[in-house]
């Protein structure tokens, strides 16, 4: 469906009655009201982001002055912005410092190989020089010099998350022709974009739908479920391009078929374009239609969430209330033991980071590594099975990461057999032969059994954690609530929603109604 099909509706201050009839289907006014007053935040949290926002847009200009530090803008972005849609009690703010690309010509007209690496370090002196001075002045805490793709500055102020990050200002038009500079050059235009369409009706709506997905624990870049989950800006587009917060819903439960797309393509044409080929959903950027807003977006997070929104339906026809409230309200992820009979098959290793590397790159070097250990307790080095199907899934919580995992078998045999080379093939088997000198004939072909170095996954997996090092990371012995946490995201969510033979024991199929709720 076109964004600007819906433009009209998007832009109008008021709805009929009859409107808002049509459109309330899934929550009717009481409902609703009843959910917007516990998650929208107060007049008084608002005012107190607002605040933060000048107080330290009036340092970093200061600052800029007295040393002759040219630049475009410093604003607010994302939901706490210009957007206004940010949830109670998550309202971190995100301060842009837009630099003019022209004052950065030397380092742009570089080839890409050190352009990345000298621009990176022209930002580091930048914060070093211009953002870490401005702030020592406010009554700030946490101040830290943070790594993502380059440079920014986070601190911590009156209890709320600051991050003071420079983007360059790039016109619209020159973005969609030429792409961005940096990573976040295009938050500024995703800020205008969703203030410019959102009237109050629509910001009620983002902010259901924000929390409907922060309740089922696949939101962003923090996702519990997945790597990456849903995040504002694809959410607020859903509200503006298909028009109420229950098509966007109902839009959840068939996006892998039928895009969000302001020029209309079909998934198979959208899939045709190499950038896309990968890509399994598609809420294509109004502000860039050559850019994919769900790329990295995980399957399983959206199959969880997928799966949410059919049960969100199925409450709001007339189901129990209350639980139809409660699928709004994020709560913590839950911390009760596993059942007895699934508890022996689950395992966590708990890390802590040494602030040297941000947390975006620990997660993602963490989910990738937890691929490799899961191949690794699949299948043996030579491809024969080993212990069954494995499930992992990462957590983490300011420096402390947690990777957990549940496993088909626990405990497996001390031997497995390895085949070799048909018989027929004679050199081949002149080598196994002489490299297995207890290679065995049977079937056609060469076998042997072969020891294995343990039979405990647990053990199993201690001995890969130890071999699999990740820098600005290291193994904690302690165990902490994000083990129990990590697992019950496994059993009570990642269960639900992908293949899995334990899943298939009548102890799950009894539990299985109650444990997303």
């Amino acid at each position: 469906m076109a964004f600007h099909r819906k433009a009209k509706v998007q832009s109008d201050s008021v709805r009929s009655p009859k409107q808002v009839l049509e459109l309330n289907t899934l929550l009717d006014d009481t409902m609703r009201q009843r959910i917007l007053v516990q998650i929208t935040p107060s007049p008084e949290e608002i005012a107190l982001q607002q605040n933060l926002i000048s107080s330290i847009s009036d340092v970093l200009r200061e600052r800029a002055t007295k040393i002759r530090q040219k630049y475009s803008f410093i604003e607010a972005e994302g939901s706490t912005g210009g957007k206004q849609t940010q949830l109670r009690g998550a309202g971190d703010v995100d301060l842009f410092i837009g630099l003019r690309p022209k004052d950065f010509a030397d380092i742009l007209r570089q080839p890409a190989a050190k352009r990345d690496a000298a621009l990176s370090s022209a930002l580091d002196r930048l914060v070093d020089r211009w953002f870490v001075p401005a702030v020592k002045s406010l009554d700030v805490r946490d101040v830290m010099k943070t790594y993502s793709q380059h440079p920014y500055l986070s601190l911590t102020m009156q209890g709320v998350e600051i991050d003071v990050v420079a983007c360059f200002d790039i016109r619209p038009a020159d973005l969609a022709a030429k792409g961005p500079i940096t990573a976040v050059d295009r938050t500024v235009h995703h800020t205008r974009y969703v203030s410019e369409k959102m009237n109050s009706r629509a910001r009620e709506d983002a902010r259901l739908l924000k929390s409907f997905v922060r309740a089922s624990h696949a939101y962003g870049d923090k996702s519990a479920v997945g790597r990456t989950g849903f995040t504002g800006y694809s959410l607020e587009l859903l509200v503006l391009a298909l028009g109420s917060l229950d098509e966007a819903i109902r839009r959840l439960l068939s996006l892998e078929q039928d895009p969000v797309d302001p020029l209309d393509r079909k998934a198979d044409e959208l899939q045709k374009k190499p950038a896309f080929r990968d890509d399994h959903l598609f809420i294509i950027d109004p502000t860039d239609t050559e850019r994919n807003v769900a790329s990295s977006f995980s399957p399983r997070a959206y199959q969880w969430i997928k799966r949410r929104a059919a049960r969100l339906m199925e409450l709001s026809q007339g189901g129990d209330r209350e639980a139809l409230f409660q699928m709004f309200i994020e709560k913590p992820i839950p911390v009760t033991p596993l059942p007895a009979w699934i508890s022996g098959h689950a395992f966590s290793r708990e890390f802590i980071s040494d602030g040297t590397v941000h947390y975006t790159v620990l997660r993602d070097k963490l989910h990738r590594v937890c691929g490799e250990m899961i191949r690794a307790l699949e299948t043996e080095r030579t491809g024969e099975d080993r212990f069954g199907k494995v499930l992992a899934e990462v957590l983490f919580e300011n420096t402390h990461f947690c990777a957990g995992f549940i496993v088909e078998n626990q405990e497996i045999g001390p031997s497995y057999t390895r085949r070799g080379p048909p018989v027929s093939i004679v050199e081949a088997v002149d080598r196994f032969k002489h490299d297995h000198p207890d290679a065995y004939e049977k079937d056609g072909y060469l076998w042997l059994d072969v020891a294995r170095e343990t039979s405990s996954a647990s053990v199993a997996l201690d001995s890969l954690v130890r071999s699999i090092g990740i820098r600005g990371l290291k193994r904690s012995r302690a165990r902490t609530v994000l083990s129990d946490q990590v697992l019950n995201v496994l059993y009570r969510y990642v269960m639900q929603v992908e293949d899995f033979p334990l899943k298939e024991r009548q102890e799950f199929k009894d539990a299985a109604p109650s444990l997303g709720d």
